[in-house]
């Protein structure tokens, strides 16, 4: 099934974002205008230009959109997928004309799939919550980017192109290995031939 239609996907999740999607930003003048008597601080809503955008075309399954499969019809889905991230740090994903999810504090990892063009199922939405890994972030954030936008476009690769890619892969991991174990190797911590 194809939902591609970018303008009006853009369009409609621009609209709901902005209307009541996103967090609400503090507001000075109103504030200003409250009287001290008003126990709620009102929000305003977030302006286009404080936002930030990102579209491309991503394939679903009906089950990563929260959809069964006797109502998709299909088992791939190709919309276009839209990520606004809003001025008080959260982020909306939408599918065509739809919201998939609001994450409240992407992490580094909705950062990385966001780069690579490939965001996870609704019922996967929560790992983009909160802090990462001790593991992930201790990884190398160029790195991880570079990884994540080499993944996106293997999966676009045919069969042979791809399995290169994954053999080059293997022998980057095995040069990697091998600088671990030289660095291991030092009792005081130092690489290997460093004072």
């Amino acid at each position: 099934m194809d939902l591609k239609h970018p303008v009006r996907s853009l369009t409609w999740a621009m609209m709901s974002a902005l209307k009541h999607d996103l967090k609400g930003v503090e507001s000075p003048v109103a504030n200003d205008l409250l009287t001290p008597q008003s126990l709620a601080t009102p929000d305003a809503r977030p302006a286009e230009r404080d936002c930030s955008v990102v579209m491309f075309t991503q394939t679903w399954s009906g089950d990563d959109l929260g959809v069964a499969r006797q109502r998709s019809g299909r088992s791939a889905i190709d919309a276009e997928t839209v990520v606004i991230t809003g001025p008080c740090g959260d982020a909306c994903v939408y599918v065509s004309t739809q919201l998939l999810y609001h994450v409240t504090s992407p992490n580094r990892r909705f950062f990385l799939d966001l780069a690579a063009q490939h965001m996870r199922a609704k019922a996967e939405a929560s790992v983009y919550e909160g802090r990462d890994s001790s593991d992930e972030e201790a990884f190398d954030y160029e790195v991880a980017g570079a990884l994540a936008r080499l993944c996106g476009a293997v999966r676009h690769l045919g069969g042979r192109d791809a399995e290169r890619v994954i053999r080059k892969l293997r022998d980057c991991v095995a040069e990697v290995e091998q600088a671990g174990r030289a660095f291991r190797g030092c009792g005081d911590g130092h690489a290997a031939g460093q004072p």
